[in-house]
């Protein structure tokens, strides 16, 4: 008897403690869900990243891949979001949110007229 009795309280405690674990996974795992799904099968977030910016703070922790220095956050005319380096025109592309910080894809949307000299000394408000 009492083995029996010591059994179905093992077992309830196991199950508590299985019920217990799946609700704090639960919990964690609701910080990163998913953008809902249409009728049409496809996310109801756009394909455009216009609407996915990366956060100021971390665009103030970026550093260029090429010369380790800080980077801007600038639009071009189609809204497209990238990341310049004023010192060399390099341009980094952000896809979906996340910066693309490879020294090809700078050399690639190089842009000659967004060069700027003397930046180094110039203190960038946030």
């Amino acid at each position: 008897m009492k083995i029996g009795r010591v059994l179905r309280v093992g077992a309830l405690a196991g199950a508590a403690t299985l019920v217990y674990r799946v609700y704090k996974q639960y919990q964690s795992d609701k910080n990163f869900e998913l953008a809902p799904v249409s009728n049409s099968g496809t996310s109801s977030a756009t394909l455009n990243d216009s609407n996915r910016s990366i956060s100021p703070e971390l665009v103030e922790q970026l550093a260029c891949p090429l010369d380790k220095k800080p980077l801007e956050l600038i639009k071009d005319n189609q809204g497209k979001e990238w990341l310049l380096n004023p010192r060399n025109g390099y341009r980094y592309p952000i896809e979906y949110g996340i910066p693309k910080l490879l020294i090809e894809e700078g050399e690639k949307h190089k842009d000659e007229s967004l060069i700027r000299s003397g930046d180094e000394n110039v203190v960038r408000a946030s």
